[in-house]
């Protein structure tokens, strides 16, 4: 739940609101006539031609529904609520009834739930216009605390020539006539009739009325709603109620009439949204003649900075797996584990959820576990693994999933890498050859079906100062130093679309030795050799290669050593990252071998 606003005390938002009506109706009585004016576009500016407001005095208003009447821990959706609205920003807020739990006549119970409402309501930054529900004056005791703490009943007013009539249908607990209350005359009573008959008799001509109340007496016989309606005639209105805790709306003489669902009330919810069954709010636009009507379902509207980066710069930061493993040549199995850090910097509880995947390689324990963190606290865990040392590929996998104050933040797949990161060295230093024509006029329909062409493309001679002819030109070997982690094959051949070429860099060992290494293809096609020989694993045969990793040995002989990668594609846009492991910084690496005898 998000708390950006300044909180406003309730006298100062009435206040305020007040001033808002004076002014406007003092803007009536002395601003000249201004029509409303439609953007300056240039010339032959796109545009989707539909109408612009004409509306100088076009405005919108909130209205919030029941929150008591069970719903007790339902708090947080209230809230929320209020949040959005205050990010909508309408030009004011009603609510239909039923703020509090009520239904007592302690007042020190009724003091302690108004202070709690009031609490949660004061983050409002808006006008704020409750009217009374059956749960707000249930008895002659707590309507007297309305009117000596919140003021009148049942009251109107106009607002940028609309006519607001507030309603209550809780009239019959006045203190004087609860005994002796005419049920023959309807819930509202005559002097709340005559109420609302003299302000649509004083407002006739209005461009629209608002008429709420909080029970829905209109579905009710002899409700006194008749005499109302009579008087309300053909003028344009809309009816708004609450109290049933579930969304309908109804038609009557060609006027909506609307019982509103709640706004953190109780009621069992429903999956199928035409049930009617779920938290809301409303919006309501008043353009001109036109009364647009938007339910709102709390949870989706949300202030500009929802999502910063320095969130997602924290959220970075949450999880550090670890590695520590060691490939042991000279034992059977290898074995290590990983390290994994849950590191809670942000505002919620994380749940974080992981699973190994099987490999018949490796062995894992756990292969399912999960870590708990409360904001500002760590929690690690470790997992051990073995596997064969000389056959340990493929590397196993993992998923994992974390949780944020109980909703879904982060769901991935991984790879349980034996090598630490910071042990594996990225070669950034190569002899580019290319670009070369592909063979091929046209990149075909599936992208996994290799072009015979490039499986018969010979390696080229190891003399680096020998011509060749390329895809356009006549070409050599260049040098090439890559400023990132990958080499950028697109800048280094120009954009060459259905082309290939090499790379060559040399790796010099103390011994004949193993060594892990790992390539990220960003290119369609391609081939690592070692000494002239294809490493098989360093590709997938008739595999789509772009994006994606491959994990193998390579048998180093002792002295120097020629890497060459093949790489080929459709587009143009084609690179790849080359890593080796080495942990002792026992190998060398050039792109000229200073001593290739050795």
């Amino acid at each position: 739940m998000f708390r950006t606003y300044k909180q406003i005390r309730r006298s100062r938002k009435s206040a305020n609101f007040a001033k808002i009506i004076t002014v406007s109706i003092l803007c009536l009585v002395i601003t000249p006539i201004i029509t409303a004016q439609t953007p300056n576009f240039p010339e032959r500016m796109p545009i989707v031609e539909r109408p612009f407001s004409d509306d100088l005095d076009k405005f919108s208003f909130a209205i919030i529904g029941d929150k008591t009447g069970g719903g007790l821990d339902k708090w947080p959706v209230f809230d929320r609520s209020i949040d959005e609205i205050n990010t909508l920003k309408p030009d004011f807020a009603i609510m239909v009834g039923d703020l509090i739990q009520g239904d007592t006549r302690d007042l020190e119970q009724l003091t302690a739930e108004w202070k709690e409402f009031w609490q949660h309501e004061s983050d409002l930054i808006v006008p704020f216009l409750p009217l009374p529900g059956n749960h707000d004056i249930t008895n002659p005791v707590m309507y007297e605390y309305w009117k000596e703490h919140l003021g009148r009943t049942y009251s109107a007013f106009t607002y940028k020539n609309c006519l607001f009539i507030m309603l209550n249908t809780e009239e019959w607990h006045h203190p004087a006539q609860a005994e002796t209350w005419d049920w023959d005359k309807g819930w509202f009573g005559d002097e709340q009739t005559k109420y609302v008959e003299d302000q649509l008799a004083k407002h006739q001509d209005v461009r629209h009325t608002f008429v709420l109340l909080h029970r829905p007496l209109w579905l009710q016989e002899h409700s006194g709603w008749e005499k109302i309606e009579a008087a309300l005639g053909e003028r344009a209105y809309t009816v708004f109620a609450g109290h049933y805790h579930n969304l309908t709306l109804h038609t009557r003489n060609d006027h909506r009439y609307f019982v509103l669902g709640a706004t953190g009330g109780g009621f069992t919810p429903q999956e199928v949204r035409e049930y009617g069954a779920f938290d809301h709010y409303s919006i309501v636009t008043v353009d001109g003649e036109d009364v647009n009507i938007a339910i709102i379902e709390p949870g989706n509207i949300h202030p500009a900075d929802i999502s910063t980066a320095a969130f997602k710069n924290r959220l970075a930061n949450l999880l550090t797996f670890k590695p520590q493993f060691n490939l042991n040549r000279d034992q059977q199995y290898s074995s290590g584990n990983l390290e994994i850090t849950l590191e809670n910097t942000l505002e919620k509880w994380l749940k974080l959820e992981i699973v190994f995947n099987s490999n018949e390689n490796w062995q894992i324990s756990p292969n399912q576990l999960s870590l708990q963190a409360k904001p500002g606290q760590t929690a690690k865990t470790i997992v051990a693994f073995s596997a064969p040392s000389n056959d340990f590929l493929p590397l196993p996998t993992y998923n994992y999933s974390a949780l944020y104050g109980g909703e879904q933040l982060l769901n991935r797949r991984n790879l349980f890498h034996p090598i630490d990161r910071e042990d594996m060295r990225i070669l950034k230093d190569w002899m580019l050859l290319g670009p070369f024509a592909l063979g091929v006029t046209e990149a075909p329909a599936d992208r996994n079906n290799i072009p015979q062409s490039f499986l018969e493309i010979p390696l080229p001679e190891s003399n680096l100062d020998k011509t060749y002819h390329g895809l356009t030109a006549e070409i050599t070997w260049q040098e090439h130093r890559s400023e990132s982690e990958r080499v950028n094959l697109n800048d280094a051949f120009g954009n060459a679309e259905l082309a290939y070429g090499f790379g060559t860099s040399y790796i010099k060992s103390p011994d004949a030795r193993r060594v892990f290494a790992q390539i990220g293809w960003g290119s369609n096609l391609g081939k690592l050799y070692l000494n002239g020989v294809e490493i098989s694993g360093a590709a997938i045969p008739g595999k789509h290669l772009f994006s994606w990793w491959a994990h193998f040995e390579l048998p180093l002989k002792q002295g120097w050593n020629t890497l060459t990668i093949l790489s080929g594609d459709y587009n143009g846009w084609w690179d790849y990252r080359m890593e080796v492991a080495d942990a002792t910084n026992a190998l060398q690496f050039s792109t000229k071998p200073t001593d290739p005898q050795d």
